[in-house]
């Protein structure tokens, strides 16, 4: 489906994915438990693919749903209102202007390696249960939480294409691909309706601060040096930096 087709159906679906998000912010309370739940959604998605238990339909329309109504979500739990309908309102263009575009056309590629046979529908050569959602493949070297805290996102770049992580071009990989629409997002999406919240409430300064740990891009690092800036100056966690979706900022204000 093209972007503006796909602009057009969520769209005129707005409504339904506002309710399915207050539902969802409801069940699970907290942005980090809402992370791991969209992990596990992502992975059960590829596998329903993968087995044939759905067709590429209905694969693409699950996807689509539920990359939206996550980001929604999230926004609510940064609001921590499910009836504040209006700052919802000003949080969908954003979702849709940032999580749109780039999911056509990993769609699209998604499409591709499956016509040509590169991602194999039925196969069941590969065991899930192998892999964790980072993609890592078979005899790939394992490393610690300190370890992983350790790679900066240069250096996390090299490894994704040196392990064939980021391409999308195995079922594991694919499955990480796919939480990275669904899950990591969450966090930006959750810090996207602190700042609604913050707006409404009269501050007139933020600052963004980072990790600042190894793993922290220089981006985040130079948001962070800027200190206190008027409200609206400064992007929020995950935009504007080389971390995208894995930015750790969070945003303070006053």
């Amino acid at each position: 489906m093209d972007l503006l087709s796909l602009v057009s159906l969520a769209t005129k679906r707005r409504s339904d994915f506002f309710s399915q998000a207050k539902t969802l912010a409801r069940k699970y309370k907290e942005q980090p438990i809402l992370e791991e739940r969209m992990k596990a959604e992502s992975l059960g998605l590829v596998k329903g693919l993968r087995d044939k238990l759905m067709r590429w339909e209905e694969y693409e329309r699950t996807l689509t749903d539920k990359t939206l109504v996550s980001a929604l979500a999230a926004c609510i739990l940064g609001i921590k209102d499910d009836t504040a309908d209006r700052k919802l309102e000003k949080c969908w263009p954003i979702i849709v202007g940032d999580m749109l575009p780039p999911l056509t056309k990993f769609l699209a590629e998604t499409k591709e390696y499956i016509d040509s046979g590169v991602l194999r529908l039925g196969d069941q050569t590969v065991d899930f249960a192998d892999y964790g959602l980072l993609g890592a493949v078979p005899g790939a070297i394992e490393l610690d939480v300190d370890e992983i805290e350790g790679i900066n996102p240069e250096e996390e770049g090299i490894e994704e294409a040196s392990q064939r992580r980021a391409q999308g071009k195995s079922w594991p990989s694919l499955a990480e691909r796919v939480s990275r629409y669904l899950a990591t997002p969450t966090f930006a999406f959750y810090n996207l309706g602190q700042y609604m919240v913050a707006q409404d409430q009269g501050f007139k300064e933020m600052r963004r601060v980072a990790k600042g740990d190894k793993k922290t891009c220089v981006d985040c690092r130079n948001y962070g040096a800027q200190g206190w800036l008027p409200i609206g100056e400064l992007p929020m966690p995950g935009k504007g930096c080389r971390c995208y979706d894995r930015c750790r900022c969070f945003i303070e204000y006053r």
